[in-house]
């Protein structure tokens, strides 16, 4: 039996320099974001959102319904889609934890940045191929510029 090749995520190298700010700035608690795209797995903007998490933001990321469907308007009215979101684990390696794959929904990427003493490392990129699947990690590629769709 051969196995399904999974692309690799395309990410944008200013996208992953605006997540190394964003992760720097929100240290010493999680940071997140939304990633946007022309494509599946062709990352080529993010926006930055809140941290509403109020009990553990260091340890927990939580978005609003409000910034959710505001980045969903955001990447429509740029011709883009929401592909997925981001978040920062301070003073933990880049890997999704139990709690990321409970709120993970299939369909969406998870982008994870590791952030050392407020200095960004390794970001990761994970998937859920299927309702009730574990994370299944993604291959990343920085691209000056992530190829665009053509119309």
């Amino acid at each position: 039996m051969s196995e399904i090749e999974v692309r690799p995520v395309e990410v944008a190298c200013a996208v992953d320099e605006a997540i190394r700010r964003e992760a720097k700035r929100s240290y010493p608690h999680e940071g997140c974001g939304a990633l946007l795209g022309s494509e599946p797995d062709v990352v080529c903007d993010t926006l930055a959102l809140a941290n509403q998490e109020a009990n553990s933001p260091r340890t927990r990321f939580s978005v609003s319904p409000r910034d959710y469907l505001a980045a969903e308007q955001q990447a429509d009215a740029r011709g883009l889609m929401l592909l997925g979101f981001w978040h920062s684990h301070p003073d933990h390696p880049a890997r999704p934890s139990p709690t990321d794959r409970e709120y993970a929904w299939p369909g969406l990427l998870t982008m994870v940045i590791a952030v050392d003493r407020g200095e960004p490392g390794e970001l990761t990129a994970w998937d859920v191929p299927g309702t009730g699947e574990p994370f299944r990690r993604r291959a990343l590629r920085l691209e000056a510029s992530p190829m665009q769709k053509e119309d």
